[in-house]
């Protein structure tokens, strides 16, 4: 089985998904829970984490000519050479997407010194390094990948937490989530 990756119009993404299925492929858009301010204070939404991509996974060579008359497919993605499978990080990326069901929840962190460790959710264990934190929003920025790999960052959610953990742990943990 492998997995490759479609890129869409926005808004699309489901239309896709629910073609593809209709055609015998497992197909999935991945998406990611945020926090949003409201009347009422703070409530958790969905949202796509990478707008406009899906994946899917399919035991032969695709049918790349019916994929491609899907009115909300753009284009198939494929690297370099010419390869469409995923592989190497990107693969790793969709099989960790895929153990959350497509599903990023909010991860909980704890500040240690200037940085932040991840205590909770599923950014924990993840290899990857954090870019960017923004506080005001409860987001963090992780880099995937290196040149080569089609996905090359996301924005997870988080909320910070106090905990009485092992510094050690969280400082090695803060290094390299």
């Amino acid at each position: 089985m492998e997995s490759y990756c479609l890129f869409c119009k926005s808004g699309q993404e489901g239309f896709v998904i629910d073609y593809l299925a209709r055609r015998g492929y497992a197909a999935f858009s991945p998406l990611a829970v945020r926090s949003k301010p409201d009347a009422g204070g703070v409530r958790k939404t969905k949202a796509r984490l990478l707008p406009g991509y899906v994946f899917f996974d399919a035991e032969a060579v695709p049918d790349w000519d019916t994929i491609r008359r899907c009115s909300g497919v753009l284009k198939t993605l494929r690297y370099e050479d010419g390869t469409g499978a995923l592989r190497g990080e990107d693969l790793a990326f969709v099989e960790w997407l895929k153990r959350y069901e497509g599903l990023v929840d909010v991860s909980q962190v704890v500040k240690v010194g200037t940085k932040i460790a991840f205590v909770g959710g599923p950014l924990v264990g993840m290899e990857a390094k954090v870019m960017k934190v923004n506080k005001g929003r409860k987001l963090v920025q992780i880099a995937l990948g290196d040149g080569e790999a089609m996905f090359r960052n996301i924005w997870c959610s988080i909320e910070y937490i106090e905990g009485n953990a092992d510094l050690d742990m969280l400082h090695q943990t803060s290094e390299k989530i």
